[in-house]
């Protein structure tokens, strides 16, 4: 019974897994998603979408960090 709460409390609830890698590796991807496109001037982006981007990432980043 006490193995059952500590797996749930101590793994991933995206990925399933016990580090927060696959978390902050999500979260610097979707970053890179709202970075790309100020970069790469042929692909237009809105700010405010851009701007959700990267702060979805960073929470994901902070996420995996305090777990």
């Amino acid at each position: 019974m006490d193995d059952e709460k500590e797996h749930s409390t101590s793994r991933c609830p995206v990925f399933g897994v016990k580090s927060g890698g696959p978390v902050i590796g999500l979260g610097i991807l979707v970053i890179l998603f709202g970075l790309i496109p100020f970069l790469a001037i042929k692909i237009p982006l809105p700010l405010p979408v851009a701007l959700i981007f990267i702060a979805f990432g960073l929470f994901l980043i902070w996420a995996g960090i305090t777990q």
